[in-house]
């Protein structure tokens, strides 16, 4: 299992843990999940993020050679841009997601730690006399999560962030905390404010004490940031409609289909990628036989992953997220695909949650709007 230098403290707070592959595990909770929503939403909240993993790429010609194995456009990328997309399978199916954070010297690569050794086998298959080098950086810095309303005026205050510079999707820059500089990227999958922070593995449990020790105001002094587990960030995520690669996004899965997701991952005018012609045909045809929806049901029943949607008695799509949303007075949502005729807002479904089948209306995403 990776190191994690944080590991020691989520047990100390009692934390309850989820695996997340071989490598390492998340923290689910530490038991005070409404409080843990409650700050995404209203105050500052700060997750660790040990599954996501950072792979260097440096070298003159690194945005060209990415550029001709990824669905979305990095050669007009310039220092303290990004941006997101997929590598797809010759088949057109997506292997996985990233963000791409370009600097002066390098280009980062923000992935799924599970997927980092095929990505890297993947690179250097298709590296030849181009200016490159690849080098995974995934144990020399740790990844952190900073949300809601009050972070970015807390990065601002503490860490001399220039939030302003950050209004843009994926746009980054450095904050300084102590002798510690890290990068810090806009990411607001959630609906609320976020920001991810890359900090050095050694300075990392020191930058995470930090803001966890921040006192709130009098007379209660809550403290100002409340750590956070997977469930809370993942309730407010499906609120958003954020598609979660391995969860919403398998590797069967076609670009188009991610619905709103896709025109944030791919550039339909780029071409010469692996997987770039089903891409073009698909986005010429504008047809698809399934979208990625979302759903709010009925009633506060909530349906599992893996749960068929029907239309009377015919099954049309597939549960892969759902929670119940506190913004939505406690009833149920989900994301899931269904066959594209059944795609549209308004449309009544129904879904078996708890052992009956409930009425589950298809909405536009975000599911909640803030």
């Amino acid at each position: 299992m990776a190191h994690n230098p944080l590991e020691r403290w989520h047990e100390q707070a009692e934390a309850l843990f989820l695996p997340y592959g071989a490598l390492t595990r998340l923290v689910d909770t530490y038991g005070a999940l409404e409080l843990e929503y409650a700050a995404i939403r209203r105050s500052a909240a700060l997750m660790d993020l040990p599954q996501r993993g950072l792979v260097c790429i440096g070298g003159k010609d690194r945005r060209s050679f990415l550029n001709n194995l990824v669905t979305q456009q990095l050669k007009n990328l310039t220092p303290g841009t990004g941006t997101y997309g997929y590598m797809l399978t010759l088949q057109g199916r997506v292997a996985l997601d990233f963000v791409a954070l370009e600097h002066a010297d390098n280009l980062l690569l923000d992935v799924d730690r599970r997927l980092i050794a095929n990505l890297l086998v993947e690179l250097e298959k298709r590296h030849f006399a181009e200016d490159v080098h690849i080098a995974d950086v995934s144990d020399t810095f740790g990844r952190l999560l900073l949300l809601g309303p009050e972070a970015g005026a807390l990065l601002q205050a503490h860490a001399a962030v220039a939030v302003a510079a950050l209004s843009a999707e994926y746009s980054h820059t450095t904050g300084t905390l102590g002798a510690t500089t890290f990068t810090v990227y806009r990411h607001d999958f959630t609906g609320s404010p976020g920001f991810e922070l890359i900090v050095p593995q050694t300075a990392l449990l020191e930058v995470w004490e930090y803001f966890t020790r921040l006192p709130g105001p009098p007379p209660h002094n809550f403290p100002l940031v409340r750590p956070i587990g997977w469930a809370a960030l993942n309730t407010a995520r499906i609120e958003a409609g954020c598609p979660v690669l391995g969860v919403d996004i398998l590797e069967t899965t076609l670009p188009m289909e991610t619905g709103p997701w896709y025109a944030r991952a791919v550039d339909p005018n780029k071409g010469c990628y692996l997987g770039q012609e089903v891409v073009a045909r698909m986005h010429a045809r504008q047809t698809v036989a399934r979208l990625l929806v979302g759903l709010r049901m009925g009633d506060e029943k909530v349906p599992v992953a893996g749960t068929p949607i029907f239309d009377g008695a015919e099954p049309i799509g597939i549960i892969t997220s759902s929670c119940l949303s506190p913004l939505l007075g406690a009833h149920a949502v989900a994301l899931g695909y269904v066959k594209t005729p059944y795609a549209k807002p308004g449309r009544v479904l129904e879904v078996l949650a708890e052992g009956s089948r409930s009425k589950a209306t298809v909405s536009e995403l975000p599911l909640v709007k803030l």
